[in-house]
């Protein structure tokens, strides 16, 4: 009866390890489906901790109601979940509407990372100090156009000012034909800008549906907080689980590639830097719609993409990268 008690332990716990290393690989859907914007596993603390050891630091219990309902631990005053709303910024963790499978299967894929060890991660290289880059060709436009018109608002607020320290009799048809000069000067210059720019509008190509002129299509999905890269379109959170993610893509110089973007929760800012961290090209990544933005990579390099829109407190952490070579 003794060797008979201790088969069927030992047999129980052998089909629950089976059925953990089984839902392992789901787990792993699930991690980044729900948990990557947030959390890595020994890549260091992002917007919440390093789940790293988080097996072996923790009680499967807690992980358990942590991972199903932390509103709850929060609100019954956990000494470690308060703790650690206070250590990051006050940034509580969502509700992620896991069912228990799900949750198991999470839980068996951080034990089973904790098991094997964390793969090694590469030292982080110093940060590069870039020069003083000079202004693309766009932008110092912008620049000079923005400092004339501040220039002139500027002259106008001191000659109106001036003008009031001694009062006098107004010519009123004269003040008239001065605004009549004004406004035709002013429609000038207007229909001159337009003149110059429309030709060159750089979303013109966006009409045309041939994409003979494009090297490559790369989706892109914004969601808090992270940037997801794949070569089919996602439109929900099923399709995360479904589409394989592009991890490092590289790039063949003076390749054009267009990025079709969108997001699944709330407007974010899609804004390309080149090698000398330029904005190159930049774009919105909103809910329900793709903003087609195509760039001719002429120059090698690495390249990063940063939100420019504030989506909410981990924002600075959103970020992704690409080469060309």
């Amino acid at each position: 009866m003794r060797y008979s008690l201790l088969f069927m332990v030992l047999l129980s716990t052998s089909i629950g390890s089976v059925a953990a290393a089984a839902t392992a690989p789901d787990g792993a859907v699930v991690f980044e489906t729900h948990c990557t914007g947030c959390h890595s596993i020994g890549g260091g603390d992002r917007v919440g901790p390093d789940l790293a050891g988080v097996s072996r630091r923790r009680e499967a219990d807690w992980l358990r109601q942590m991972i199903r309902d932390p509103s709850a631990m929060i609100a019954k005053g956990d000494p470690v979940v308060t703790q650690l709303v206070d250590r990051y910024n006050r940034i509580v963790m969502p509700n992620l509407g896991l069912d228990e499978a799900k949750t198991e299967a999470l839980l068996a894929y951080l034990s089973e990372r904790d098991a094997r060890g964390t793969e090694a991660v590469p030292a982080v290289a110093p940060a590069v100090v870039y020069d003083t880059p000079a202004m693309l060709q766009p932008q110092l436009r912008v620049w000079r156009v923005f400092l004339s018109i501040s220039a002139a608002i500027v002259l106008v607020f001191g000659v109106v000012a001036f003008s009031t320290r001694r009062p006098r009799e107004v010519d009123t048809a004269r003040a008239y034909g001065v605004r009549r000069v004004l406004f035709l000067v002013a429609l000038v210059a207007v229909v001159g800008v337009l003149a110059m720019t429309l030709p060159d509008a750089p979303y013109a190509a966006q009409n045309d549906t041939v994409n003979d002129a494009v090297d490559r299509v790369i989706y892109v999905t914004g969601r808090q907080f992270e940037f997801i890269w794949s070569d089919e379109p996602i439109a929900s959170r099923e399709d995360i689980e479904r589409v394989p993610r592009l991890r490092d893509v590289v790039l063949d110089r003076d390749s054009t590639v267009e990025f079709r973007v969108s997001s699944l929760d709330v407007n974010h800012g899609f804004g390309l830097y080149g090698p000398e961290r330029q904005l190159v090209a930049q774009t919105q990544a909103m809910p329900g719609y793709v903003n087609r933005l195509r760039v001719h990579l002429d120059e090698p390099g690495s390249y990063i993409v940063l939100c420019l829109e504030y989506c909410a407190a981990g924002h600075h952490r959103m970020r992704s990268s690409l080469t060309v070579r």
